[in-house]
């Protein structure tokens, strides 16, 4: 498998990219490239993260039209389906709006993720127009980004913990049916609020036993996220108002 992502387009690219940036960065900082590139890629999936988002919030404030439908219909699966696929339809959101960006976010984070494992210059995978510096800088607030670091992991938990604070996908719509929910429904919440905890002490752990230059990735990437969530929500509140 790892040869195989490797050997890879994705693989190629996203190393040369990596190195073509650290030769033209002050002191070939590492850091400062894996920064560049993850800014990059976000940047890049800025239209399809965009739809995602606007889709999550969508979906968020029409639960509890989802509730009504789910306990209207509880014993008809066939009807239940059609309701809501049709309340999908009238507010023009599509549910699985998320799904592919989280497939492309696989393919890029996987290849990604070995470029930042494996920092050193291999003259066979630079493309001819690239050019390498003498040496990499893998240093970064005294951190050595080609080892292992505590701190970087940790600080790596602390922004997932806070990206999914900030997701529409983790906010919980006020419920206004005096009704109690469905097990359904409270599946659901049970699930949103164990991933709030569980998903950064895993992100934690991991972060911790991959080199720190994977940390920093997160944890820029996760920032990134943040930002975007916070102002993609701010745009479609004003739209709202002014609609």
């Amino acid at each position: 498998m790892e040869q195989l992502i490797t050997n890879g387009f994705l693989y190629k690219l996203f190393y040369n990219i990596l190195i073509g940036i650290t030769d033209l960065l002050p002191g070939a900082s590492i850091a400062l490239a894996v920064i560049a590139l993850t800014l990059l890629v976000k940047i890049i999936l800025i239209p399809l993260t965009y739809r995602s988002i606007k889709s999550q919030i969508q979906q968020k404030k029409l639960q509890p039209l989802l509730s009504e439908i789910r306990k209207k219909y509880a014993d008809d699966q066939k009807k239940q389906s059609e309701a809501i696929l049709q309340l999908y339809k009238d507010h023009k959101t599509n549910p699985f709006a998320g799904c592919f960006l989280i497939i492309i976010q696989i393919i890029v984070i996987i290849p990604l993720y070995y470029v930042f494992l494996k920092l050193d210059i291999y003259p066979e995978l630079l493309y001819g127009f690239i050019s390498a510096p003498e040496a990499l800088n893998e240093m970064f607030l005294g951190v050595n980004l080609a080892q292992q670091s505590m701190v970087f992991a940790a600080l790596a938990g602390l922004s997932q913990f806070a990206q999914l604070y900030w997701s529409p996908a983790m906010k919980e719509e006020p419920v206004s049916s005096d009704e109690p929910p469905t097990a359904q429904e409270e599946m659901m919440k049970g699930m949103q609020k164990s991933m709030k905890y569980t998903m950064p002490i895993m992100i934690t752990v991991v972060a911790y036993i991959v080199p720190a230059a994977v940390a920093l990735y997160w944890i820029v990437s996760n920032l990134f996220t943040i930002a975007q969530e916070i102002n993609i929500r701010k745009k479609l509140e004003k739209n709202t108002e002014n609609a």
